[in-house]
């Protein structure tokens, strides 16, 4: 009797003890929800004024060139500082980055709206007001992605991590469409103020989760940011396969650049700020529906073909769009060309994490974001000189050619700028071609099959969730 009844003690305790964890589980997934909620409001406020200085720039200095500059100004510092921001993130108090890191973007902000307001704007302070923003942010974000393992548990960690690319996405999903609304009503001025309102409310939602945040610092580890760089460098060099990858994610990148500053001039040539602005968001709902595909397929054999289909399909709808001035049709090769995406990212990334020891894929994915993304600023830098002083002026001219290329996607305003998407477009696909024959890409493919059947005798197989390893680089 005395057995049963220590037996039944110790199984009322271990129930106790398991609804006392279930508590803690739910109190801590509440925390992050309204961290969560807090910086969906932010990337909403972010994209309102994304959206709404680069019309407010191209209508200023009528210069795709112009907008280039201010987008260089805005996604340098963030590449820049990937690096740095994570390592800082593991080595200070998370939650005093996030605050100081939204605050001081916010000044940023301050700056643009300064000037944006005064009798003479000037482009200069403008760069220097998103520059200073994206350099704070390029410090906050790292911090706000740690918080995950700071307040969850490990069996709640996929679902925050789902969570919180929904809060990231809202920057193209919604902010596009609001913000092409709000512009019909009032000026870009009054989005930058919505977007600085945000950044207070992001800190206030900080505040009230805090005590939940406890930074867990690496142990026995001083802060050596170049040492911690210089590893994720030795993690890729030497593995040509790897180095291949790098070198086609840059190019897609770099292909990828060019539609996101020249999509906005190309449709204002013939269609207001709404349109635009619905288009984007709607496109941009073309991603989700590739994931949803994506994540129903089942038993994938071929990274490498989903890495290549990604890329043609990309790359052919991305060229489509330069082909007629038809508000219905951009929109629906645009959003083609987003249901491709997530095929090109989950490709990618799966070929390069299973062939890099798990020790230290997080300072290899930090090189290999940091530069893949610089495709962007190669990409910002051509798209203004080439549009501007090539391709606009050739498709304004009564050349022979220009005359022959004009009666397929027309002549005048826009339709240089349309040229070159459909030439980096085209350009897309072929790189899609030439992955797919590529040996050393097959070499990836190889070991990544050999690594599965290996898995799958000695441990049954496993379950992969999939999480973003190249966000900015693709």
């Amino acid at each position: 009797m005395n057995q049963r009844g220590g037996i039944q003690n110790m199984e009322i305790q271990n129930r106790d003890l398991q609804n006392i964890e279930i508590k803690d589980r739910n109190k801590s997934m509440k925390k992050f929800t309204i961290l969560v909620v807090g910086q969906l409001i932010s990337s909403v406020g972010s994209g309102l004024t994304d959206f709404g200085l680069a019309i407010y720039v191209l209508a200023l200095t009528g210069s795709v060139t112009a907008t280039c500059i201010v987008s260089i100004c805005a996604f340098l510092p963030s590449i820049l500082l990937a690096p740095v921001g994570g390592v800082l993130a593991d080595h200070y108090d998370r939650r005093a980055m996030m605050i100081l890191g939204e605050l001081f973007s916010g000044l940023g902000l301050f700056i643009c709206l300064a000037s944006v307001m005064s009798a003479k704007p000037s482009l200069v302070v403008i760069c220097i007001g998103v520059g200073v923003s994206s350099l704070f942010m390029a410090l906050m974000e790292p911090a706000f992605k740690a918080t995950i393992t700071d307040l969850l548990s490990e069996e709640d960690f996929a679902k925050a991590g789902g969570m919180v690319q929904i809060a990231n996405n809202a920057k193209l999903l919604i902010a596009p469409a609001i913000a092409g609304l709000l512009l019909q009503i009032t000026s870009v001025s009054t989005l930058i103020f919505i977007d600085i309102l945000t950044f207070f409310t992001t800190v206030f939602v900080i505040v009230v989760v805090k005590k939940g945040m406890v930074t867990k610092r690496r142990e026995g580890a001083g802060l050596s940011i170049h040492l911690e760089m210089k590893e994720g460098i030795a993690a890729i060099r030497g593995k040509s396969g790897i180095v291949a990858m790098i070198i086609i994610m840059t190019i897609v990148v770099f292909c990828l650049g060019f539609v996101q500053i020249l999509c906005k001039p190309l449709i204002l040539a013939f269609a207001g700020k709404t349109q635009l602005g619905i288009l984007a968001s709607v496109c941009a709902f073309g991603m989700m529906a590739g994931s949803i595909v994506i994540s129903c397929l089942k038993n994938t054999k071929s990274y490498r073909k989903m890495l290549s289909l990604g890329l043609i399909g990309c790359g052919i709808f991305f060229s489509l769009m330069g082909v007629k001035q038809n508000l219905f049709l951009i929109t629906l090769f645009g959003f083609m060309m987003f249901v491709f995406m997530p095929a090109i990212q989950i490709g990618a990334e799966v070929l390069i994490r299973k062939n890099l020891p798990n020790e230290v894929q997080g300072r290899a994915f930090g090189m290999i974001s940091f530069i893949t993304q610089m495709g962007y600023i190669f990409a910002y830098i051509l798209a203004g000189i080439l549009s501007d002083y090539v391709f606009e002026p050739f498709m304004s001219g009564n050349s022979m050619l220009a005359i022959q290329i004009g009666k397929v996607i027309g002549s005048g305003e826009g339709r240089g700028i349309a040229l070159l998407i459909l030439i980096a477009g085209m350009a897309l696909a072929i790189v899609g071609v030439i992955v797919f024959k590529l040996k050393s890409v097959n070499m990836l493919e190889s070991l990544t099959t050999l690594e599965s059947e290996t898995i799958k005798e000695t441990e049954g197989i496993k379950n992969e969730t999939f999480v973003e390893a190249c966000k900015e680089g693709f």
